[in-house]
């Protein structure tokens, strides 16, 4: 990096500190409440490892006796390094009689309100009426419909239908809405309004990078009528990235249909890909090359860090595989604004959607795109739902337009996502958490990544 961009990064990044809330609900309501708790609870990472893996069994936990059981053992695994006052308490936890059933009871009600937190909706007219005052505070969506890989035929085609259903009946309500230029335009014109995340595991039971032909076929049958309504229909489409496993997979089908004649000239479409993995930089390049020589029409990246951190180092460790992703927080930074750069340059082709809450990430972004002069609207940020408003309150107010991810379905099954993203942003290494909790300072939250290597070596 020049100087001067280094100089214009640490520029943004200290107008965004400069223009944040941070007054914090007020004292002695419920979100005060739930703000002590989180911190309380956050701040062990032993305590908040095991309250996540509890919370991500809770749906499956028919038994009251269960819950109870699952809490006390999780807990125990974790025992010599938690809080005292949870030590204490594990020999008390209730598994039977009345007791038991009030703990599975509130177990249930407080994972439900935390995910509501998060998660916008238990059905379709409550993503609609979280997508709609979104669009009244000039913040743009995409939607989610939660789930990952199914098991049946029939489930696969219930998330089919769930897609179709979700693109005939949003796309009406929201386009006629009045304008909001902010996030309804870019440097070309319009864009399309109702924007929906589609994970293609979803759409097939026997997802599997060993059979990629088989597993493109069938997931092209079930993608095709999802892609022409939403097209019909004014939306976009941004494919989802999962594990590492389906990576080429999903690139591969994200490739062969959009070469299809019905969407060879349809820009209105999209990928995630994760600066997380050491061979993102090579699916770039690749991804470039096909849309200049092959597609002949841009496409959007969202270009994210990556949420299965954990579950890639396990799956190389127990099969020997070399690890697909850095090893190191910082080594991801670096690669995501390294990524960041080659998409600013390519913008005609790849168009940028930074997915992050750090503020060095975006610092950077916005330096790059000056030097480049890349118009404002022609790239965006993306946020999750439920998290780092005020970031997305300053970002709006320096006239860029923010997306929300906006995930809706059943509350206590869209766990795995749920505990993924918390996992994510409360972890030591968080921006969020050193940030917002820590109190880490400013000048450190903006160095540059490579400075984090020196120290940690050093």
């Amino acid at each position: 990096m020049t100087p001067d961009l280094e100089a214009r990064t640490q520029s943004f990044g200290r107008e965004i500190f400069g223009r944040l809330d941070r007054g914090g609900p007020v004292l002695f309501t419920r979100a005060w409440w739930d703000e002590r708790l989180m911190g309380l609870t956050m701040g062990n990472e032993a305590l908040k490892v095991q309250l996540f893996r509890f919370v991500d069994t809770l749906p499956y936990l028919k038994d009251p006796m269960e819950v109870g059981r699952h809490l006390r053992e999780y807990l125990n695994e974790a025992r010599t390094h938690l809080p005292w006052w949870v030590r204490s308490g594990i020999g008390l936890i209730p598994e039977t009689g009345f007791a038991g059933r009030m703990l599975a009871k509130a177990a249930r009600g407080n994972a439900e309100t935390m995910a509501r937190k998060f998660i916008a909706g238990s059905n379709v007219e409550e993503a609609i009426a979280a997508v709609q005052k979104l669009r009244s505070q000039d913040l743009a969506f995409t939607i989610d419909l939660l789930g990952e890989a199914t098991i049946t035929e029939a489930e696969a085609d219930r998330v089919q239908k769930q897609y179709l259903d979700l693109l005939a009946g949003l796309p009406p309500i929201i386009n006629a809405s009045e304008e909001v230029p902010l996030i309804d335009r870019d440097d070309a014109g319009p864009i399309p309004r109702v924007n929906v995340s589609v994970k293609l595991s979803a759409l097939f039971s026997q997802f599997d990078p060993i059979d990629p032909e088989g597993t493109s076929r069938v997931v092209c049958g079930r993608l095709r009528p999802i892609l022409a309504l939403a097209r019909k229909n004014g939306a976009f489409v941004n494919f989802d990235m999962e594990q590492y496993a389906f990576k080429d997979t999903t690139l591969r089908i994200f490739r062969e249909i959009l070469v299809e004649p019905e969407f060879r000239d349809w820009p209105h479409v999209g990928i995630a890909i994760q600066a997380y993995l050491k061979d993102t930089e090579a699916d770039l390049r690749h991804l470039l090359g096909w849309a200049k020589d092959e597609r002949r029409c841009p496409v959007w990246i969202r270009l994210v860090k990556g949420a299965y951190w954990d579950y890639e180092t396990v799956i190389a460790a127990q099969n020997g595989w070399p690890v697909p992703v850095f090893t190191k927080k910082w080594q991801s930074d670096a690669n995501f604004e390294a990524l960041a750069a080659f998409l600013m340059a390519n913008c005609d082709w790849l168009r940028p959607a930074f997915g992050t809450h750090n503020i060095r990430s975006i610092a950077h972004a916005l330096a790059v795109a000056e030097q480049l002069k890349v118009p404002k609207a022609r790239y965006e940020f993306q946020m999750l739902y439920g998290m780092a408003d005020p970031i997305k309150d300053v970002l709006k107010s320096l006239g860029l337009r923010v997306r929300i991810y906006t995930p809706y379905g059943q509350l206590l099954p869209g766990m795995a996502y749920l505990v993924r993203r918390l996992l994510e942003n409360t972890s030591n290494d968080s921006f969020l958490k050193q940030g917002f909790t820590q109190g880490v300072s400013e000048a450190v939250l903006l160095q540059a990544p490579s400075a984090f290597s020196v120290c940690r070596a050093s």
